[in-house]
């Protein structure tokens, strides 16, 4: 497994300092979050990927602008979102894009059907032209967004996609244990898993090695997964508190 962290973490720096900070920690791989750049900035695009083939990083993943769409006049721009946030995927060699399900979880089934299939209808061949592949993220119970546990994920997976199943999966650790979903998760969609996103509860750093975190690794390797962990912490945790999370994971994956 490979060990990757989100830099959105340090998201309100400016993006030279983000990518610096990520480089300093001693990581090789990155998360691209779209929330560390003004999606409008027709430029940033090309600063991120002057700035991680500098560093000599390498970007598995990227987290797309997301949007959580209430009334069809807002379609428009979470396509706009999702395109763009692809755009950056294929500059930056990103063969992975995290998404949500784009939908309030206010909806009625009728209104998320319909807005959630004008959205992906238009993202899904956008993704398989620039050659990216979507990952689905499950949501917490915190999220405006809908996409909490297994039924809810099956449902989204049936309206956003086709026969192919091309669509993967991104399991949130810290979203899955407040929902008390991380076995059923797995389970299900095995088969589909891109990318974990791991941190504490509420994305906070892991300081010490609990069973929970055990168990994960545990079922994880039950189904040979073999790729992405990662770090997805929030931007309240200092520079030592990653340190010390990145240190028990690393310890935690050589056995």
């Amino acid at each position: 497994m490979r060990l990757s962290l989100s830099n959105g973490i340090f998201a309100r720096k400016t993006l030279e300092a983000n990518i610096a900070a990520l480089s300093d920690l001693g990581f090789k791989n990155l998360e691209f979050n779209m929330k560390s750049v003004e999606v409008e900035d027709d430029l940033s695009i090309y600063r991120a990927r002057r700035l991680i083939e500098e560093y000599n990083l390498n970007c598995l993943t990227i987290h797309a602008a997301t949007l959580h769409v209430k009334e069809n006049v807002e379609v428009h721009r979470a396509v706009y979102y999702g395109k763009i946030s692809l755009e950056f995927a294929k500059e930056l060699s990103a063969p992975v894009m995290v998404v949500h399900s784009s939908v309030s979880r206010k909806l009625t089934e009728q209104k998320r059907r319909k807005l959630m299939g004008a959205i992906f209808k238009e993202l899904v061949p956008f993704a398989r032209k620039l050659n990216v592949r979507l990952a689905l993220e499950n949501l917490s119970y915190a999220s405006s967004g809908y996409g909490k546990n297994v039924a809810e994920i099956e449902e989204i997976f049936g309206i956003i996609e086709n026969e192919e199943r091309s669509i993967g999966f991104t399991l949130d650790f810290c979203h899955s244990e407040a929902t008390g979903q991380t076995s059923a998760l797995i389970e299900r969609f095995h088969d589909r898993l891109l990318n974990v996103h791991l941190s504490d509860r509420a994305h906070k750093p892991i300081n010490f090695v609990a069973s929970s975190l055990h168990a994960l690794v545990d079922k994880l390797r039950e189904y040979n997964y073999d790729e992405t962990i990662t770090l997805e912490l929030s931007q309240k945790c200092k520079i030592e508190e990653v340190q010390k999370t990145k240190k028990i994971v690393e310890e935690i994956l050589r056995y």
